[in-house]
Formats: C-alpha cells, structure tokens, sequence
C-alpha cells in the first residue's frame, strides 16, 4: 500500500502542529518515565510525536500534557531504530482527546525548515 492509499483511508484530518508536549507512564521495562517530546503533527483523537526516547511497545497506555490539557493516549505505532521514523510514536486518544477545539495551522515552511536542521543533519 503506497503513502497516498494509506492517507486515502485517513478517518481525521491531520493537522502538522509542532507543540512541546510531555508524556509520562511505565516504559518497556516497567520503569516511570516523564519526557518532553514535539508533536509532528494531530488529530482530534491522536498525535505523531518526535523525540521519544523511552522503549514504549505498541498497546501501551501512556500519559500526554500540553500546556493545561491532559489527557491519556494508548501508544499504536513505534518508529523503528534506525530508519527516518525512529523517535516517533503515534498516539490513539483512550479518553475524549486533547485536541477537540479548533486550532490555527502552523506555518509549514518554518516548521519543516527547524525540522530539517534538527533532524535531517547526520548523526554522529
């Protein structure tokens, strides 16, 4: 199944969001964990999170707060290490999700210009 098909059957919009979220929970090991992380991008049931470093498996339920709102998201898809999606996560909304009030696009081109100088240079 190619990226278009797979975006054809989207059931929400995704709306690209870069905000500065923290999640919180049990790790892969049982371990607490709290981090910051970045959205990529929302829906009003769900995000695309970066910068996750804590071992999370697909099923988990895990904690999610942006600025005041709160709310409890179950972990759906882990980016594998080693390939462009490594550090992401997508998240499904357990309870009514976080994002039900409308919110502005962020300018794209600004987005991914940081985008690019954080992630795209090589690592070391």
């Amino acid at each position: 199944m190619s990226a278009y098909d797979a975006s054809m059957k989207r059931r929400e919009k995704r709306i690209t969001m870069p905000l500065l979220v923290r999640i919180w929970g049990l790790d892969s090991d049982g371990r607490v964990f709290s981090q910051n992380a970045r959205t990529l991008d929302i829906t009003a049931s769900g995000a695309r999170l970066y910068g996750v470093t804590v071992g999370l498996d697909p099923g988990f339920n895990v904690g999610l707060q942006c600025g005041e709102l709160k709310g409890r998201f179950q972990v759906a898809w882990v980016g594998k290490n080693g390939t462009s999606q490594e550090g992401q996560l997508g998240l499904r909304a357990v309870e009514t999700g976080i994002w039900g009030v409308p919110l502005p696009k962020a300018p794209e081109e600004d987005f991914y210009d940081w985008f690019e100088q954080q992630y795209s240079s090589p690592k070391l």
